[in-house]
Order: C-alpha cells, then sequence, then structure tokens
C-alpha cells in the first residue's frame, strides 16, 4: 500500500503535463477564490458538497471540501495545481476524513443467516492523488471533472455493536463500502 502512495507521488511529482503549459492570455481575470459544488464517488466533497480552492501562485491552489458521503459527513484538504488560463489538465492530493455513523443497521450475512445488524461505522481517512480536466466557462466560472485514487489509512472501519459474527462476505461488502478505492467526481466552481 505504501509503494502504490510512493508510485503516484513520484509521477505526480516528474511527469509534465499539458497543465504545465497553459497559454496565457493577456487581459483574463485570475480570480484568488473559487466556490462550487461537487458530487461523485469517494470524491473530494463527498457525494454531494461545496468546495472551495484558494489561489496561492498562479497554478498552485490550496483546496477545502466538505459534504455528505456514504460514511458519513466527509470533509477534505488538499494541494492542486493546474494551469491559469484555459481548458486543461491538473493534478493534486488530497487528504478525505469521513466522520463514520453510530447505531447504523443494515441487512447483513451472518454466521446465524441473514439480519439485521447493528453497527457502528468509525470514522476513516484517506490519501487521494488525483488527476483533473476543467472546462472554463465565460473565462471565469469552472467545470471540472477529477478522477484517482483513495488510499485508506485504516483497515476495517467499522464494530458490530449488536454480538452478530459476520461471514467473510458480508466484511467484503464492508470493505467495499468504507473509505477507500477508485474516485470519479464532477463539480461546478464560481469564481469569487
Amino acid at each position: 500500500m505504501k509503494s502504490i502512495l510512493i508510485i503516484i507521488l513520484a509521477i505526480l511529482l516528474t511527469v509534465k503535463t499539458s497543465a504545465q503549459i497553459g497559454t496565457y492570455q493577456a487581459n483574463v481575470p485570475t480570480p484568488g477564490f473559487y466556490l462550487g459544488l461537487g458530487t461523485g464517488l469517494e470524491s473530494f466533497s463527498g457525494v454531494i458538497g461545496v468546495t472551495g480552492d484558494l489561489r496561492v501562485t498562479k497554478n498552485f491552489f490550496l483546496r477545502a471540501g466538505a459534504g455528505i458521503g456514504s460514511w458519513g459527513g466527509k470533509f477534505s484538504i488538499g494541494i492542486k495545481n493546474e494551469s491559469r488560463t484555459g481548458n486543461s489538465f491538473g493534478y493534486g492530493i488530497y487528504l478525505s476524513r469521513a466522520t463514520g455513523l453510530k447505531d447504523f443497521t443494515t441487512s447483513l450475512e451472518t454466521t446465524s443467516g441473514t439480519k439485521d445488524v447493528k453497527l457502528n461505522l468509525l470514522p476513516g481517512s484517506t490519501i487521494n492523488p488525483t488527476v483533473s480536466y476543467k472546462w472554463l466557462i465565460h473565462n471565469l466560472h469552472r467545470f471540472f471533472i477529477e478522477a484517482g485514487y483513495a488510499i485508506p489509512l485504516q483497515t476495517d472501519p467499522w464494530k458490530v455493536t449488536d454480538g452478530s459474527q459476520l461471514t467473510e462476505t458480508s466484511k467484503s461488502v464492508l470493505r467495499i463500502l468504507s473509505p477507500g478505492g477508485f474516485s470519479l467526481g464532477a463539480g461546478i466552481q464560481f469564481a469569487l
């Protein structure tokens, strides 16, 4: 798992993307802050949420996102590099935290048959390297898509609270639903 992260970071730091090549256009505004809405699976803002990007240098942004995900509330912070103007590729990395859910009840397969199981979905964190593409709207606002991989920082972030013994199939289902895995998101941001 750690070797995957190191390889991804090395690629992100050494590969020259077209986001670094973008063309500069005179008289095009370069907003300092973008605020918008995002959606997706394992995305920066969760299933639905708000995003904010603060320009630090001409191509470098600090990011923040908050929303509702499949594992409770979701909060993210990160960095992103992209071209200042024009439609272009970008790349970044962020840390996400899912709040989890207490007293969550769902139907799962147990050693005594399928039944409603009460459990706590524990908080979980991921590190997410991503690539993105943005389209400028009127040279100011932007629509973007983003894809990557959410690397989980914990294993099995749940606790059965009613004494049930889960089968391996149920544990596999919970691992798929827990924070981590491929991410895909989209959003629109408005320049402020």
